[in-house]
């Protein structure tokens, strides 16, 4: 792929107005035109004009691997895709994003070719789709088929929201009675048949779903016995690839004093929020074993002696063992469940201003161990005019500071995935020009990982579940 594919300029993106009706609208259409067979699964009554939650879709599983192409179309209309996250078996959620000035929007779109919850594996992803019907410009499922994806997943999950419960209404009057109780009994046997279609039509499912779930294991186990012992290999599977490849990313941010470090990630995280499930920032070091002495934003960072080389060099070892235990044990975990993790200051700023932390000790030391330290995804060196910085912060002096701002852009330079970028513009500018590096990042991550859409093999049909009668 052309590198102008994979990276497109954001400017010339803001040509077009984008929204989530014309990503729907977009999306659908690229899905037909590469033939490929899907269905909404629910709440697609109101779509393209309003989607309120995330967009779920089955997909049969012989057309998954054309699913790159639809991304590469919609990134070239300007929905950049961040991150496939495969956080269940046979499932995986795509984060789009697009900037419209001076905001970010995102949507979400949940993929299924195999539903599977609970530790059973129950309707393969070819049955999801076999009598999808057209409505409006895009496929939804059938009623047979919503009725018991809807009904399993409730089960399976022990929640069942207020919409969902009006639908499963709405659907057993729909296809009526005898085939709603049909469909039931292969989830849940012919006892709790005629139980499960009475609490979906008088809306008392709620107090029913203990016994369901119970009543639906029994039922998979008695037709197919080896069905949760091939859910958890194909599972266990899938957890090991999403700890290989994480898909949430680590950002590092550096600079002096008063070149607007804080500000800017308090704005960087609300306005990045809707695509990531949870952040969290971190000060110079994560502090998982000792609380760190504060250095941050100290009235007079270079007030304080250095401490003696052994004594520097003992803390040194101490802050390596901090950071490599704190990101298997704390940061590792977020970004394989797709989070955000800042430093607001790293392990490199030792290097450059020892001082602050009262490092008496060898830099040589420092700089041996530096390869040692976790390395982040994408580093920032902030940067301003000296006379902005002193307007804004003077605790050190000119010439530290000048000092200081020359050595952190040599310092970055030495790096991977680092940028310099100018804070002297509003904060609005600044964010969005550090959530575009971001994006674009994040979106050749995907191109790299064979677009993220490694599901693996389609598991074998699961008895009596595999064909859904039509209403």
């Amino acid at each position: 792929m052309p590198r102008s594919e994979t990276y497109a300029d954001s400017t010339t993106l803001l040509a077009k107005k984008r929204s989530r009706e014309d990503f729907l609208s977009l999306l659908f259409r690229f899905l037909d035109d590469f033939g490929i067979r899907y269905c909404v699964l629910h709440s697609w009554e109101e779509l393209p004009d309003n989607l309120s939650s995330d967009l779920d879709l089955a997909v049969n599983p012989r057309d998954i691997r054309k699913l790159p192409a639809v991304l590469l179309n919609l990134r070239r209309n300007g929905y950049r895709p961040l991150q496939v996250v495969n956080y269940a078996f046979k499932e995986c959620r795509l984060d789009f994003a697009w900037f419209e000035v001076p905001t970010m929007d995102s949507v979400a779109v949940d993929i299924t070719h195999g539903y599977a919850e609970g530790g059973l594996i129950l309707i393969p992803g070819s049955a999801l789709v076999a009598k999808r019907q057209r409505w409006r410009d895009f496929w939804v499922a059938d009623t047979a088929t919503e009725f018991t994806y809807l009904l399993a997943k409730s089960t399976l999950k022990g929640s069942l929201p207020t919409r969902h419960v009006q639908r499963l209404q709405y659907l057993v009057k729909e296809i009526g009675t005898p085939v709603s109780e049909d469909l039931a009994g292969r989830l849940f046997g012919k006892t709790y048949k005629a139980k499960a279609t009475a609490a979906c039509v008088d809306g008392s499912l709620r107090q029913l779903l203990p016994k369901l779930r119970t009543q639906l294991w029994r039922t998979v186990l008695k037709r197919d016995p080896l069905n949760p012992i091939r859910h958890a290999l194909a599972n266990g599977v899938r957890l090991v690839r999403r700890w290989l490849e994480p898909s949430g990313i680590l950002v590092v941010f550096l600079g002096p004093d008063g070149v607007g470090k804080s500000t800017l990630i308090s704005h960087l995280t609300q306005f990045m929020a809707p695509a990531f499930r949870s952040h969290r920032v971190f000060h110079y070091r994560p502090s998982l074993l000792w609380q760190r002495e504060y250095s941050g934003d100290a009235t007079d960072p270079h007030g304080c002696p250095p401490h003696s080389a052994w004594w520097s060099l003992g803390r040194l070892l101490a802050h390596l063992t901090d950071y490599w235990a704190s990101y298997w044990l704390i940061v590792r975990p977020m970004l394989t469940r797709a989070g955000l993790v800042i430093f607001d200051r790293y392990f490199y700023d030792l290097l450059i201003d020892p001082k602050r932390y009262r490092y008496g000790g060898p830099l040589w030391v420092a700089r041996v161990l530096r390869p040692l330290i976790p390395k982040p995804d994408l580093v920032f060196a902030l940067d301003a005019s000296t006379q902005v910085v002193l307007s804004r912060k003077q605790e050190v002096a000119p010439e530290e500071v000048q000092r200081q701002r020359e050595t952190y852009r040599k310092e970055v330079k030495t790096l991977q995935h680092a940028h310099v970028i100018d804070t002297s513009g509003s904060i609005a500018e600044v964010g969005a020009e550090v959530a575009k590096v971001i994006v674009n990042y994040l979106d050749h991550r995907i191109q790299r990982r064979r677009g993220g859409l490694a599901f693996g093999k389609q598991p074998a049909q699961v008895p009596g579940l595999g064909d859904l009668p039509s209403a």
